[in-house]
C-alpha cells in the first residue's frame, strides 16, 4: 500500500510531462508555418511601360492583368499593398530566393515607396530596407520584374511573389503572397489593345 501513492504520482507527472511535449511541440509547429501576410484586394498599381491593363475576364480568377511593354533588359514595377493579419509583429527582410527567377517573367527586386497611396513610379521608388509590421499595419512594396524574350516562351503569367520575414526573434520563414492583379509578359505579338 505504500507505494501506491508514489505509482501514482509518478503516473501524474509522467502524463503532465507527455502533454506539455505535446503542447510545447503543437505550438512550436504552429509558429513555424506561421503565415500572416496578405494583399489588399485594393491599393495597387503599374509603373512605367505598362502596355495595356486587362479589365477582369473569364479565366483570370477575377483580377486585372497588367501587360507590361516588352523592351529588352528593361524591368516592369508593380505596386501593392501588403498587410499583416497575424497576432504577432513581423520584419519583412526582401524577397524570397526562388527558382522562377530565371524565368522569362520573375520577380527580382523588392522596393519601396514614398507615395501615401500604391505608386511604382520612379521618383517615389527607393531601395528596400528591413520593414516592420505591427499587427495589423500595412506598408506599400513595389515588386521588380525582370522580362525577357529570349527564350521560347510565348506568354507566361505570375500572381504572386514570394516574401522573406522573421518573427519572435527566433523564426526565419518565406511566404507565397498572392497578388490581387497578374503580371502577364506576351512574347508574340505584344500587348493587345486597350480595352
Amino acid at each position: 500500500m505504500r507505494g501506491h501513492p508514489l505509482r501514482t504520482a509518478g503516473l501524474v507527472t509522467a502524463g503532465a510531462v507527455v502533454v506539455a511535449v505535446v503542447a510545447a511541440a503543437g505550438i512550436f509547429l504552429y509558429l513555424r508555418s506561421y503565415a500572416p501576410l496578405r494583399a489588399a484586394a485594393r491599393g495597387y498599381a503599374a509603373g512605367p511601360g505598362l502596355g495595356t491593363e486587362v479589365a477582369p475576364t473569364f479565366g483570370s480568377g477575377g483580377k486585372p492583368v497588367l501587360i507590361p511593354a516588352y523592351r529588352k533588359a528593361r524591368p516592369f514595377d508593380t505596386a501593392f499593398t501588403v498587410h499583416n493579419t497575424g497576432r504577432f509583429p513581423v520584419t519583412l527582410t526582401g524577397l524570397a530566393a526562388s527558382g522562377a527567377r530565371r524565368a522569362a517573367l520573375a520577380p527580382v527586386d523588392l522596393l519601396l515607396t514614398d507615395s501615401a497611396t500604391a505608386s511604382a513610379d520612379a521618383g517615389n521608388v527607393h531601395p528596400f530596407h528591413r520593414l516592420r509590421l505591427d499587427h495589423g499595419d500595412t506598408a506599400i512594396l513595389v515588386v521588380r520584374w525582370r522580362l525577357d524574350c529570349s527564350g521560347s516562351a510565348r506568354q507566361t503569367a505570375a500572381e504572386a511573389v514570394p516574401l522573406r520575414y522573421s518573427y519572435l526573434s527566433l523564426f526565419e520563414r518565406s511566404e507565397t503572397v498572392t497578388l490581387p492583379f497578374a503580371v502577364t509578359l506576351r512574347c508574340v505579338g505584344g500587348p493587345p489593345a486597350n480595352p
